[in-house]
């Protein structure tokens, strides 16, 4: 397959239908497609807020991003679960479904439909890790979780550092 075949099967992907996730996940060659959807999705977004220096780094945060977010649903599945399942499939689908995130190219807009479509890869998420974890729905519902809710905890523990320093700077 080339490029533009990865990004119609991320699309269906994107659209839910099984045949895709399952293509994808099975795909051996998914993994350089994926990663490489993932970098124009932070591209778009950095165009979208128009952001120069985020054309060099939003790249780099969604790829990373993606693979902590995946590394964390796949230990979830393996070590709370005991699920068997691959880090790679479950990266190639996510990476090639993330063609929805592309719509962060629309200026001023970019970001609030960035963060809704990020939503929506937590559907394809739970979908793509049931069928390749075999594990069902509701267990699927917490491996995809996992990663989201250490975001929020680490979230709110950088803000409320970040606010009590800044109180403490203005005892002074």
């Amino acid at each position: 397959m080339n490029f533009l075949d990865y990004l119609k099967k991320g699309w269906e992907a994107v659209q839910l239908k099984m045949e895709a996730i399952e293509s994808l996940a099975s795909d051996e060659k998914a993994f350089g497609p994926a990663i490489g959807i993932l970098a124009i999705g932070g591209v778009a977004m950095a165009i979208g807020t128009f952001n120069p220096v985020g054309i060099i780094l939003y790249p780099i945060v969604f790829v990373v991003g993606a693979f902590v977010a995946v590394g964390l649903m796949h230990l979830a599945a393996t070590l709370i679960f005991g699920a068997t399942g691959d880090f790679k499939s479950l990266i190639n689908v996510i990476g090639c479904a993330s063609i929805v995130r592309w719509i962060g190219v629309v200026p001023l807009l970019g970001p609030v439909l960035t963060v809704l479509a990020g939503l929506w890869l937590l559907v394809v998420g739970v979908l793509t890790v049931e069928k390749t974890y075999k594990l069902d729905r509701g267990k699927s519902v917490i491996v995809v979780a996992v990663p989201v809710v250490l975001a929020l905890v680490l979230a709110a523990l950088l803000y409320t550092i970040v606010g009590f320093s800044m109180l403490m700077m203005g005892n002074r």
